[in-house]
């Protein structure tokens, strides 16, 4: 009998430029970190592999997407990350080789969408910090919404980020001021001048219901 086709959301991550931090060990530990709140959050199991990449594996594409933006977030004012996304096939998994037992379309996709970030930062055009490939129709959406996204990341501090987690946590910006020790005013201003509001409410990606195996 044939084996049931399993679809994952394959990621691969990236820490740009990491080799120039004063103190590796300090910066891992910190991503480390990072990992554990991701998967507390989303799951996936993130942990490095070679050097400093990581990966991670989703059973969708949608937890694939919100975790690159937790990843993002939560790395502000840390390092920055590049993020590649695969969706298709996972062909072979042996668990007693995590995490490198794994292979198929959805890693070979992550691999080449996290090049293509990689790519965007020799050339001319805008940087990412995020792609995706699928191999259908929707890819070319998919990675123009990131492009956008990634645009507003790029204008974050470390306040914006905490107010991005919070609020897709559900906290209410009253307690937000509270914990950051700003007043409200500032975190209303921030949420809407500095894109915090547009970034939670695009987050609802309408497209990946019509993606195979999704």
């Amino acid at each position: 009998m044939a084996q049931p086709t399993v679809w994952s959301a394959a990621l691969i991550g990236d820490m740009i430029a990491s080799r120039r931090a004063s103190d590796r060990a300090r910066l891992q530990g910190e991503m480390e970190s990072v990992f554990r709140s991701v998967a507390d959050q989303i799951g996936g199991g993130p942990a490095f592999t070679i050097g400093d990449e990581f990966q991670a594996r989703y059973p969708t594409l949608a937890e694939a997407v919100e975790a690159s933006l937790q990843f993002h977030l939560r790395a502000t004012g840390l390092i920055r990350l590049r993020i590649g996304i695969g969706w298709g096939e996972l062909i072979a998994e042996d668990p007693e080789r995590t995490p490198f037992g794994q292979d198929g379309p959805c890693w070979w996709r992550a691999r080449d969408a996290i090049e293509a970030v990689d790519r965007s930062s020799r050339g001319r055009g805008p940087r990412r910090r995020t792609a995706v490939r699928t191999e259908t129709p929707a890819d070319s959406l998919l990675n123009n919404y990131l492009l956008l996204r990634d645009t507003v990341l790029d204008g974050f501090d470390e306040v914006d980020s905490r107010i991005a987690l919070g609020l897709m946590a559900g906290e209410s910006q009253t307690d937000l001021a509270d914990e950051l020790g700003i007043n409200k005013s500032s975190v209303s201003r921030r949420a809407t001048s500095h894109g915090v509001l547009a970034l939670v409410a695009s987050r609802d990606i309408g497209v990946l219901p019509l993606i195979p195996g999704t």
